[in-house]
């Protein structure tokens, strides 16, 4: 997904598996009945605009949510120093939380968001606790069907399928909301929403309603109405929140999991990635979502993108979302500053 941080429009959104619909528009009702059958049992649910109309794990991409409500809580800030730690201990559990590849990982607030440590920000979600970590995910329109002028758009989720996603859902689950602190468990977002996350950092805080019509004509082209390009959705940062995050997207770009996304023309992205892995199944090789979320030019943006590549197989590690994602991220923004759009 790709879209303008200013007015919302997208410009781009690319869902794979495609299918062809000209097979389903036949005249043979048995033979396109068969092509339905097929495409309901093919993997990926091509029936469907995954972009929008599916949620995923987010992995570490996630982390720019949590920050962002940390930052508006007082629970971190730029000041703030992480132990180094291999294992975190959360509430009512005796089973550690680790960061990735169980590596040993802290350090300021810049080094463990670019080095996508999880126990720090599994640390900040069970300082927030359940009550502010739930509104702050709620301040992000998390929970919420996506406003896109499009049908059967879906909702992002911290709790999976659990109804009422509230504070009081996580009063004995405090694991499991230290997990979601860093984008795994219970954690689903739509691909268009992560755009629209990374967005909402660059556009100062506010997050656009985001849309793909930007007029209605009449059949002599007479406008019938005009899309509004300055309706904000939700605004879950303050602007001193935006900046802090643009920042340490900008580190991680030049210093950590995003330097796939270091762009032509010395032009500076700001990026997060993610890696989301997902549940291993014995004798079959470890899966993983690899995402990458960000925005470009970091000093004055314009675009937001978020791509995010299905359960790949392809050598899982922290850095899965930059390797993988980040490339095709990369490929979108050098197209769009060539194109001079």
């Amino acid at each position: 997904v790709v879209m303008d941080v200013r007015t919302g429009e997208i410009l781009a959104m690319v869902s794979l598996p495609r299918f062809d619909a000209n097979q389903i528009a036949d005249h043979d009702t048995k033979a396109a009945e068969d092509v339905l059958d097929f495409l309901n049992s093919y993997p990926g649910k091509p029936l469907l605009a995954n972009a929008y109309q599916e949620n995923y794990m987010p992995g570490s991409a996630f982390k720019v949510v949590t920050t962002g409500i940390a930052l508006e809580n007082g629970v971190t800030s730029m000041d703030r120093n992480w132990d180094v730690e291999t294992e975190f201990v959360p509430p009512q559990t005796s089973d550690p939380i680790q960061n990735y590849g169980r590596s040993a990982c802290g350090g300021t607030m810049a080094e463990v968001f670019y080095r996508s440590c999880n126990i720090p920000f599994a640390r900040m979600a069970t300082e927030l606790g359940p009550q502010r970590m739930t509104d702050g995910v709620r301040s992000w329109g998390i929970g919420e069907k996506l406003p896109i002028d499009l049908p059967g758009a879906v909702a992002s989720s911290f709790c999976g399928n659990v109804l009422p996603c509230d504070a009081d859902y996580f009063k004995d689950q405090l694991p499991l909301l230290a997990i979601g602190g860093f984008g795994q468990g219970n954690d689903l977002m739509v691909p268009l929403h992560m755009c629209m996350v990374a967005a909402t950092v660059a556009n100062g805080g506010r997050m656009m309603t985001p849309h793909v019509i930007a007029a209605t004509l009449k059949h002599d082209g007479t406008v019938i109405s005009r899309t509004p390009t300055d309706q904000v959705w939700k605004q879950p940062i303050s602007a001193a929140t935006a900046a802090t995050l643009t920042g340490l997207m900008v580190g991680v770009v030049n210093n950590g999991t995003a330097r796939a996304m270091q762009l032509a023309n010395g032009i500076q992205a700001a990026a997060k990635t993610g890696t989301a892995q997902l549940n291993y199944v014995e004798g079959q090789p470890q899966r993983s979502h690899a995402w990458i979320i960000g925005f470009a030019p970091a000093e004055a943006p314009r675009y937001a993108v978020s791509v995010v590549i299905k359960g790949t197989t392809d050598q899982i590690s922290a850095s899965t979302g930059g390797k993988l994602a980040g490339p095709i991220a990369k490929q979108v923004f050098d197209y769009l500053f060539a194109s001079g759009l």
